[in-house]
């Protein structure tokens, strides 16, 4: 019952915002949506090959744990595959909810709309939001992301902040940085990991 009521008023502020939306909003939105959807499907291909290419290195530092009769072998191998497994599942469930949030563009333009009138400077967050669409290329496109920490802030009643939207809430700060943060982690893991498993697979094998 409490979580039906709530949905209700979430559902009745978004409702609030929408007409709070004014035309300036609306292209800017629309704009932005095309533009991160387009992002978004660039990088898409690029993102899962960076999150697959260290899965082998990860497999093989698991082998070695299981296999090294050395306790400080098989901790060390075993504690940077289960680390290292945690975070590329954690980039893999982030990226999938990115492409789910991009494939309603319509909806995501709205919602990227309603993020722009609950904030703290409309003005500010229009122009910053519309400066997406002139960004060319997926990497250009997050990179503008950041420039949206200005000007959002809370909004009143049950609609605290940007997290009420299921779509737009992931190209808002502080959701974005972790984003980045997440995909340097996973790009990072590669050299890591590799190195990792050959150095370690060669001290198994030395013993």
């Amino acid at each position: 019952m409490g979580i039906g009521k709530t949905g209700r008023r979430v559902n009745a502020a978004v409702g609030g915002f929408t007409t709070r939306v004014d035309g300036q909003t609306e292209v800017a939105a629309a704009r932005a949506a095309q533009a991160l959807r387009l992002a978004v499907r660039l990088l898409r291909w690029p993102s899962l090959g960076v999150m697959v290419v260290s899965w082998p290195f990860l497999a093989g530092l698991a082998i070695v744990s299981v296999l090294a009769e050395d306790a400080w072998l098989s901790v060390l191998a075993g504690l940077i595959a289960v680390v290292g497994a945690l975070l590329s599942g954690a980039f893999a469930w982030r990226r999938q909810r990115i492409l789910a949030a991009v494939e309603d563009e319509p909806q995501l333009a709205t919602e990227l709309g309603i993020a722009v009138a609950m904030s703290d400077d409309v003005g500010e967050a229009r122009l910053v939001l519309g400066q997406l669409a002139g960004a060319t290329g997926g990497v250009r496109v997050f990179s503008r992301l950041k420039g949206l920490r200005r000007g959002f802030g809370l909004g009143p009643g049950v609609l605290q902040d940007v997290a009420d939207l299921p779509r737009a809430r992931w190209f808002f700060p502080p959701t974005v940085g972790t984003t980045v943060t997440l995909f340097l982690g996973v790009l990072w893991l590669v050299p890591v990991s590799f190195v990792s498993c050959l150095l370690l697979a060669i001290a198994l094998a030395a013993r």
